[in-house]
């Protein structure tokens, strides 16, 4: 049996139901490449420019805006029309002077929230795994996929997996560390509270898949819990960067 390797086409009917695209149009949709998002987690490139920004009518039209190498993605020029982009994503287009963060909305989906050329330098990136390399240094895994070896100087025992580091773009290095911990500021990333905001309140550590849990209190003074691989801190005493709203961002 001859195996052709990945599947290049999306059926639209079956692509993730947070996708901002018409079911019945056509057949088929962009299926995002292998990269720092899974699918479920992610949004492509030409979804994100047609779809979403309107910047183009069809896929000709996508095609060569990035050919020209308008659109960075982290501080980076991508190309591909399949390039998957998530959480906390920074998304330029050059001859726009134009900039966006990728966050989640609520009910599920994402929105771009568009941000200075100051907040365009930094990322948030939570830990997800810890582990020793050769040369006895400390790497971090992050949740966009990307890697990071602890510099000199840096205690191994003040990153804590779940946490959020603060780096800049596309340099990669380490300008804060925001520990998981009462009283800090988080959005929720997943579940049926996806993307509210607020201050963490409690967290409960159990054993068990998703049995911690988390208690966070919105701007209005609402508790809501939800289970602590959900939340996503974004600041200490206030979130570092722009979160919007959903009223007043791309959707």
């Amino acid at each position: 049996m001859v195996r052709r390797g990945q599947k290049k086409h999306l059926k639209r009917l079956p692509a993730p139901r947070h996708w901002p695209i018409k079911r019945k149009h056509g057949k088929f949709t962009t299926r995002p490449i292998p990269g720092p998002h899974p699918k479920e987690n992610c949004l492509t490139l030409a979804i994100v420019l047609r779809e979403i920004l309107g910047y183009a009518e069809n896929m000709r039209e996508v095609k060569a805006i990035l050919s020209s190498g308008q659109v960075k993605v982290d501080g980076r020029i991508r190309k591909d029309v399949r390039y998957p982009v998530g959480l906390m994503d920074v998304i330029e287009i050059e001859d726009a002077g134009e900039k966006y963060r990728l966050l989640p909305k609520l009910r599920g989906g994402f929105r771009l929230v568009k941000i200075d050329d100051a907040e365009a330098g930094i990322k948030l990136c939570r830990i997800e795994k810890k582990m020793m390399v050769s040369g006895g240094k400390l790497q971090m895994t992050l949740h966009d996929g990307r890697n990071i070896i602890l510099p000199e100087g840096h205690k191994a025992s003040d990153y804590t997996t779940l946490d959020t580091v603060k780096i800049t773009i596309p340099d990669q290095e380490i300008a804060e560390i925001i520990s998981l911990d009462t009283g800090v500021h988080a959005l929720v990333t997943q579940g049926r509270n996806v993307g509210i905001e607020g201050r963490i309140v409690e967290i409960e550590k159990r054993y068990g898949t998703h049995a911690s849990t988390v208690t966070l209190q919105d701007a209005e003074g609402n508790r809501l819990q939800t289970a602590l691989d959900y939340v996503f801190v974004v600041g200490k005493d206030a979130p570092v960067v722009s979160l919007g709203s959903d009223g007043g961002t791309h959707e």
